[in-house]
């Protein structure tokens, strides 16, 4: 039986889940791995930046992989090296061989994470859906249900295999769902399609080849060549986004009990509630997008994103940090999404300007945290994270440029690409 050529939602949903799920059960280990290696905290995090700068290796080709292999075949190569590569944390006798792992764990994370978007925002256009926070709050979930599964397994005092064992179920997960993704068409297919359709919400079933005939057309028509200004205003948003959430999963647990003087439980429960909210964002961001509009969305989240940092950093109040990170969770959730959706639409680049927002955003999650920690020795952590203030304060002034280029409303500075 033919595939809906629209793509599966679930498919999508499926291989974001399993994407958080593996790295939420490696990560919750890395108090074990530290034990077996007997690391101390600093060679330890060297050997941890080695996930940030392998995805950030990999990224900027991604989209020319998709463009000539597709997502489907380049999602399931990714999934099974990196579930392989996080199965082998494991194994690693030392920190240097931790670090190079991790550097081909990331390589094969970086392709997987900007291939599955790519397919999302494929998946979105043909059904004319705002579904990429919808797939972003599975890759949260995934990674709440990874993470829980590690602290389980170390209650119970199992070792490291748990590694390999659960990132074979996550391997298993992610290719089931690849399996089932379709090839890609341009945006101008998808609204070609729509037009030529009477009955658009219709599942249609392909002749023979159809599905071949997709690929071909899409990849008969070559993206534009050099990185376009609107793709690099949408990369500038997702960072803000990216520095904001990375800055509350390194630094808000440590500002709270450091500067603040709450228990170190307060501090993990305001982490958790940071990391349920934003996921709770992201199943409402969908619909706040389709009523409202993307920039609207990303202008109101950056804002309460960046009342939340000063409510968590200027407040003496615990009960006030906790609701300003509950704030702080929610402001941030529909960023990094949204400027996904805005860069499949850039005209004529589709699954490179993807590929280009993906690499600066992650460019984020790899120098955040140490620059912020540097700037934390000199002025204190609560004052470090003005500069995400700052970064948000950006955003709301270029949040125009989110605008859908559906309905008629072309995005702001799409005069500067045509």
């Amino acid at each position: 039986m033919g595939r809906d050529v629209r793509g599966s939602v679930l498919a999508v949903l499926v291989v974001f889940a399993s994407s958080g799920f593996v790295m939420g059960q490696a990560l919750a280990r890395v108090p074990a791995v530290r034990d077996h290696l007997g690391a101390d905290t600093g060679a330890l995090g060297l050997a941890l930046m080695g996930m940030g700068l392998g995805s950030l290796l990999a990224m900027p080709f991604t989209g020319w992989l998709v463009d000539r292999f597709g997502s489907r075949r380049v999602v399931i190569v990714a999934v099974l090296l990196g579930c392989l590569g996080w199965a082998a944390v494991a194994a690693v006798p030392s920190v240097p061989v931790l670090l190079a792992v991790l550097v081909l764990t990331g390589t094969n994370v970086g392709l997987w994470d900007v291939a599955m978007n790519i397919q999302g925002t494929h998946v979105e256009q043909a059904r004319s859906r705002s579904l990429i926070p919808f797939f972003h709050a599975a890759f949260s979930g995934g990674a709440v249900l990874g993470a829980g599964s590690g602290a389980l397994a170390a209650w119970l005092g199992i070792g490291l295999v748990q590694l390999p064992v659960l990132a074979a179920v996550g391997a298993v997960a992610g290719v089931w769902g690849a399996h089932r993704f379709v090839p890609e068409a341009t945006p101008d297919d998808a609204e070609d399609a729509r037009h030529a359709d009477p009955e658009p919400d219709a599942v249609t079933e392909p002749t023979p080849g159809a599905a071949e005939a997709t690929v071909a057309t899409a990849r008969g028509r070559p993206a534009r060549r050099g990185v376009t200004p609107v793709e690099l205003l949408i990369g500038l948003i997702c960072l803000a986004g990216a520095l904001a959430e990375g800055s509350a999963n390194d630094w808000l647990a440590l500002l709270l009990v450091d500067v603040h003087g709450a228990p170190a439980a307060f501090g993990a429960l305001t982490l958790t509630a940071f990391n349920l909210t934003m996921m709770m964002g992201r199943l409402l961001g969908g619909p706040a997008i389709e009523r409202f509009g993307r920039a609207a969305v990303v202008r109101t989240g950056g804002a309460l994103a960046a009342v939340a940092i000063l409510v968590v950093t200027l407040s003496s109040s615990l009960a006030l940090a906790l609701a300003g990170g509950l704030l702080w969770g929610l402001g941030v959730a529909t960023i990094f999404p949204a400027a996904i959706s805005a860069a499949g639409e850039v005209p004529g680049r589709g699954n490179r300007a993807i590929t280009v927002v993906s690499t600066i955003a992650y460019g984020a999650f790899l120098f955040g945290a140490p620059t912020i920690g540097l700037l934390a020795e000199e002025i204190g952590l609560d004052r470090a994270l003005f500069l995400v203030v700052g970064f948000l304060a950006l955003l709301l002034v270029l949040s125009p440029v989110m605008r859908e280029k559906s309905a008629g409303r072309d995005r702001a500075g799409a005069a500067i690409v045509g």
